[in-house]
């Protein structure tokens, strides 16, 4: 061995110590107790801070946008974009720092959706889009009040299902109940699902309103008129104050039964009872779920901002514990999709590799070094993951999904400056230097090189924090959480793991000199006869080497770029849970889809039973919808509704308790699956697995007219299904019910009508009017005057009677002309312009996004 290499110069050394006796890193190695006072410091600082952290799904963060609801019963999406949509646009676009505007409309309701830029003050931009709404005068007379609110951003916690032999009143009456117990035991967002809103339908025969002479606005009105609370003022008698209320709303089919109608010239007196039939239902076309049992009315918990979602999950699971001591044992309450077990498996990851982190230190530092140096590295690692976590606390950080994904990535960051600090120690240790000496040089001559490996790596994540958008506000805690645990492993390093090696090495000198161990002889021997040769050839051809490390580095990058090596830029782990969605032609009837939703129950157990070989026990929970599709990043039936649409979603047990893994188990599920005719969409995907929102593929098409724009997106599916590995290829522009255009002729226009009051009383004719609507159980209860259902389902636009102003029943046809057009359920812009996403996902077992 070169004795130059072994043997340093003295008085080098001597100077060298001499620089070094002075600097905070000295005051810390030098001092007996400073480096363990700051040691417990971070580690109380942590445990405490470890106590405040939230934990939760996803980071809290601000979505910057407001929403705008839109409701008008009985309009095409058509009629929702020209008359409203068409509207608002143009007054909320150009609000201050609106960065875009989102418009959706649908059968019967639309949304808009204003996104504003981000640190937007978002109580003055509520403000601002609610006075721009208020502005406009051209809304359609009939159309609810707009709802404008602000998104919040929310996790979900977990979902319960309610169901049972009880009728659905009654399963709401148990559903609202645990919705109360879980808000008075601390949750603040628990939301129904699959129920529907209740109204009181007073259903009037066209016979009888022809004898009368009445319509179904007539009914309404005096419905309306008859049936109101009002104040009456007060009186002040011998002294004393009493307020007058007149209290006559009608809250029940019995109260309403007695509400007059007409008096007859006899003096005799119609009421209701005597011409309709009044009774209590659900609204019309709204979405419901079922399950294996029948009808089921379904809970959703939400994380709010602050909450930790664990502990509100601890609340629902001590809630089920106690459940059948205060309801009917024949009730079934199933809790599923429960989101805080990947909170609950992601800490335990961190937990797992912490401690095997910790292992292969001691293990690589007991070989190379000694077991003293190792203990001090290996404590030194949950010190600077403390200051850390005490760091974020202060921060208003939690640990969600992305911050433990950087304190996963921190471990060898962490591990690596803990081992070349405690290495050089040892080295110049070895040589001869004291142990004093050899502390506080090795840490002042290691900060450099390390502090620049540090802010290296700093530099490389914080732009991250440049990003904008939804993306960025996800991904934001990755570069803060690693920058605080490089800054916690600098400290630990350099001010507390010195002082901690100087009395290692102190008391590793008092013991007696032992022959050196064989493997360190024989790592010397190959180091000093094969690495060290080696290093010094490379050294010295320094063209050569240069130019085989460039070589290497094209080689590598021709491996991505030839598909050699697939790249995927968000790896999607597998999940537990999958969804059917199914869409048959628009106009269907519920009973229609929820038999092919019970289909796709039935096929999903047979698909249990061929892979598992009739032993089951894969599928926890199955449940379905009637009336919505269920989300997913494989949505194919899109966010559209109505009562063509139905869903099932099952629960798997976890991918570590079974051998079947998501692939093949919808493949056998397709399989098994038989489809009912009329269906036009239909397919099985996974849940979301967190990742970029939105789908692996989204290609937009704008600009032309919507039936131009139907063929070019139906073409571009029809070439996208051909590439290998894309799956769920589906556009957001569906058909939708035939469309009959009604125009008012000359001869109407004479007669007194309005295209207007015809629209008005046709859609009273298949809809039925709104009398009034009261609060009653913390819901809203609508009162609707219809004709019976009996004489709609049969009844064409051609036969109905409308009224002349001056009371005269004549048909549709002799004011109006018809006109048939297919129209669509779902129409999206964006900017005032109309645009068609035509999107796929992409199976991760065939390909990735990068290839497609």
């Amino acid at each position: 061995m070169d004795s130059n290499y072994n043997q340093p110069n003295q008085s080098k050394i001597n100077q060298e110590v001499v620089d070094s006796n002075k600097g905070l890193i000295n005051f810390f190695v030098s001092h007996k107790v400073a480096g363990n006072l700051l040691m417990a410091l971070l580690i109380l600082f942590g445990v405490y801070g470890l106590s405040q952290l939230k934990r939760q799904i996803m980071p809290d963060f601000g979505l910057e946008i407001v929403n705008i609801n839109i409701e008008w019963m009985g309009a095409s999406a058509e009629d929702i974009e020209a008359n409203i949509i068409e509207a608002i646009e143009p007054e909320v676009r150009f609000i201050n720092k609106v960065e875009k505007v989102d418009a959706t409309a649908y059968e019967g309701k639309g949304i808009i959706q204003i996104h504003f830029e981000q640190d937007t003050s978002m109580s003055s931009a509520l403000t601002d889009v609610q006075s721009a709404v208020a502005r406009i005068t051209t809304f359609p007379q009939d159309m609810e009040k707009p709802i404008i609110s602000e998104i919040i951003q929310k996790d979900e916690v977990c979902r319960i299902d309610i169901s049972g032999p009880f009728s659905e009143k009654t399963l709401k009456y148990f559903a609202k109940q645990m919705r109360n117990d879980l808000i008075n035991m601390g949750l603040s967002n628990v939301e129904f699902e699959g129920d529907r809103d209740p109204e009181i339908w007073i259903e009037v025969p066209a016979n009888n309103l022809k004898e009368l002479k009445l319509s179904i606005e007539d009914i309404s009105t005096r419905v309306s008129a008859s049936s109101i609370d009002l104040p009456s003022g007060s009186s002040n008698s011998g002294g004393i104050s009493t307020l007058i209320r007149s209290e006559q709303l009608a809250k029940s089919p019995q109260e309403l039964r007695q509400i007059e109608v007409v008096a007859m010239e006899t003096g005799e007196k119609l009421y209701l009872k005597d011409i309709a039939n009044i009774f209590e239902t659900y609204q019309e076309n709204s979405n419901y779920q079922v399950n294996s049992d029948g009808r089921s009315i379904g809970l959703t918990v939400f994380r709010t901002r602050g909450a930790d979602s664990l502990v509100s999950q601890e609340i629902v699971e001590k809630y089920m514990d106690e459940l059948q001591l205060h309801y009917p044992q024949s009730l079934k309450v199933v809790v599923y999709d429960v989101f805080a077990d990947a909170v609950r498996e992601r800490l335990s990851m961190l937990l797992k590799n912490g401690a095997l982190g910790l292992a292969l230190v001691l293990l690589v530092l007991f070989i190379f070094l000694s077991g003293r140096v190792a203990f001090w590295v290996a404590i030194g690692m949950p010190a600077a993951y403390l200051a850390a976590l005490g760091a974020m606390s202060v921060l208003g950080m939690s640990l969600d999904m992305v911050s433990m994904f950087a304190l996963t990535m921190g471990i060898g960051i962490v591990v690596d400056d803990a081992i070349v600090v405690s290495e050089h120690t040892t080295t110049l240790h070895r040589r001869g230097i004291p142990y004093l000496d050899a502390a506080r040089r090795a840490a002042q001559t290691m900060f450099a090189p390390v502090l620049a490996a540090s802010l290296t790596t700093i530099a490389a994540f914080l732009p991250v924090l440049m990003l904008g958008a939804e993306v960025g506000n996800i991904i934001a805690p990755i570069p803060i959480a690693l920058s605080l645990i490089i800054v916690g492993s600098l400290i630990e390093c350099f001010l507390i793991m010195p002082s901690h090696l100087k009395t290692s090495l102190k008391r590793m000198e008092r013991l007696d000199k032992k022959e050196p161990r064989k493997f360190d002889v024989v790592f010397n021997h190959f180091r000093d006869h094969y690495v060290i040769p080696l290093v010094r050839r490379s050294y010295a051809k320094k063209g050569f080497t240069v130019l085989a490390t460039l070589c290497m580095f094209i080689i590598s990058i021709n491996l991505l770029s030839s598909g050699r090596i697939l790249f995927e830029f968000f790896m999607t782990p597998e999940v537990d849970s999958m969804h059917a969605n199914v869409s048959f032609s628009p106009g269907t009837t519920d009973d229609v889809t929820e038999q092919m939703v019970y289909e796709l129950a039935r096929s999903a157990r047979e698909a249990e039973t061929i892979l598992t070989n009739g032993e089951g026990g894969l599928i926890k929970f199955g449940v379905g919808s009637i009336g919505e599709g269920s989300s997913g990043r494989g949505l194919a039936i899109n966010d559209t509704t109505g009562s063509h649409i139905g869903a099932y979603m099952i629960e798997l047990v976890t991918g570590d308790e079974r051998e079947v893994r998501n692939m093949p188990f919808m493949k056998t599920w397709k399989e098994s699956t038989r489809l009912m005719p009329g269906i036009e969409n239909f397919i099985i995907f996974e849940s979301a697995a967190g990742g970029p929102p939105g789908r692996d593929l989204d290609i937009r098409i704008i600009g032309a007219d919507m039936q131009t724009t139907k063929l070019a997106a139906l073409e571009l599916r029809r070439k996208l299904r051909n590439l290998p590995g894309l799956i769920a290829v589906t556009d957001d522009l569906p058909f939708g019910k035939q469309e009959i255009l009604l125009e008012l002729t000359p001869e109407g226009e004479a007669m007194g009508f309005s295209a207007q009051e015809v629209a008005r009383q046709v859609r009273n004719s298949f809809s039925g009017a709104v009398a009034q609507r009261f609060a009653q159980d913390a819901e809203e209860i609508l009162v609707r005057v219809k004709l019976p259902e009996s004489e709609t389902i049969n009844q064409t636009v051609r036969d109905i009677y409308i009224q002349t102003p001056d009371k005269t029943d004549i048909l549709l046809s002799e004011v109006v002309t018809f006109k048939k057009s297919l129209g669509f359920t779902k129409i999206r812009r964006q900017d005032g312009v109309r645009q068609v996403s035509v999107a796929g996902d992409v199976d991760s077992s065939v390909t990735t996004t990068n290839v497609v």
